[in-house]
């Protein structure tokens, strides 16, 4: 049996839990923001880092060099730029693919002219096997 002073010692602890529990609760949740603020601090010092150290390559003109040459495809005067392509990735005819690149470099046509044709010939040909044949998409209109 529970004598009154045990009772007083229990409704205290339970009031002294009620006070203190969201204090304690309210710190343990900013120490996990906390550890996550410190751990997106070290990433974005190591990013800080990575961009110094790439700025820093900036500075040595033999790395300017090679990134105007790989990038930029520039070569030295008196040297022969090549571009090689693989032949596995190449298919068709080279007869048809010089073609493909004279129509796309005629001049007066702009490249939305010749989306709009691409659109307007998609079109045509949805229609055209949709219904069976061209003479049929035109009655049904």
């Amino acid at each position: 049996m529970l004598t009154w002073r045990t009772g007083i010692i229990v409704a205290l602890l339970g009031l002294a839990f009620a006070v203190v529990w969201p204090s304690v609760r309210a710190y343990l949740d900013q120490q996990t923001m906390l550890d996550g603020l410190r751990a997106d601090a070290a990433v974005a010092n190591t990013e800080l880092d990575d961009l110094t150290a790439e700025v820093a390559r900036w500075d040595d003109d033999a790395y300017i060099e090679a990134q105007a040459r790989e990038r930029l495809r520039y070569v030295y005067p008196g040297e022969t730029a090549y571009r090689v392509l693989d032949p596995e990735t190449v298919t068709g005819d080279e007869s048809a693919a010089e073609e493909g690149e004279e129509a796309a470099d005629a001049p007066g046509e702009t490249w939305y002219d010749t989306l709009w044709d691409s659109v307007r010939e998609a079109g045509e040909g949805a229609e055209a096997t949709a219904s069976g044949s061209p003479e049929s998409a035109r009655a049904a209109n």
